[in-house]
């Protein structure tokens, strides 16, 4: 009876040595073959400041066999690309090598001799001869002091739906910073160094009475930089 019982333990032992070694054999022989193929996404899929054959230029191993293509190393080439925040490379079972790219998100265009976008941590990134976002733009030379608040700046301006629609441009000439909106014809005055987050909310109820009023064009310059107060002429 015992030996009975034994016999499917030793049946099922069997099948798993079975398994491992074939499975062994498997990946051996696969390892062993080619890359036939580069397979590249891009997100998102409705801006491409990159081509999937320029990134596949950057991993080109087709023809190296399996074992030598070392896809780690292939994802920090891939990031050190300008248009590139994120890799993941791998290959699947039919022997392609897959590369999933995530592109950089652009917060702001700086507009001037040397043009570029800003993300959203303040890097500087390339344009590119494929696609334009649309986002707001900076005219003016940028010290190394203004740029933290101009971010913060920016950043409060994405995040507050309004503001992302209405605000078009930013100015900097040395320590005068203004604003452009869509429909206002005034130069709009801020500080950096102050609350923006207080002269933006300036910002948005002048805006809505100028504009529901139908008075647009009445005002040249408006002035948020002083506290409980906006200036208008």
């Amino acid at each position: 009876m015992k030996i009975k019982t034994s016999i499917p333990y030793i049946l099922i032992i069997s099948m798993l040595i079975i398994t491992i070694v074939l499975g062994k054999i498997f990946d051996d022989i696969s390892e062993n073959e080619k890359i036939t193929k580069t397979q590249v996404y891009i997100y998102p899929q409705a801006k491409t400041f990159i081509m999937p054959d320029e990134v596949g230029k950057l991993i080109n191993v087709n023809n190296n066999k399996q074992k030598n293509v070392d896809v780690k190393h292939l994802e920090i080439t891939l990031e050190q690309n300008g248009y590139i925040s994120n890799a993941e490379v791998y290959k699947d079972l039919n022997g392609r090598l897959v590369a999933e790219v995530q592109q950089y998100k652009p917060m702001a265009r700086i507009v001037g001799k040397t043009s570029y976008y800003l993300d959203e941590e303040g890097n500087k990134k390339p344009l590119s001869k494929y696609y334009t976002e649309k986002v707001i733009l900076v005219f003016g030379n940028i010290n190394s002091n203004q740029k933290k608040n101009l971010v913060r700046l920016i950043k409060q301006i994405h995040k507050d739906k309004m503001l992302d629609e209405i605000v078009s441009e930013i100015h900097i000439n040395n320590q005068n910073i203004w604003l452009k909106t869509d429909r206002l014809t005034a130069d709009i005055k801020i500080d950096l160094n102050e609350d923006t987050a207080d002269q933006l909310y300036k910002l948005k109820v002048i805006y809505s009475y100028l504009v529901k009023q139908n008075k647009t064009k009445k005002y040249r310059h408006i002035d948020l930089r002083y506290t409980n107060q906006a200036v208008c002429k």
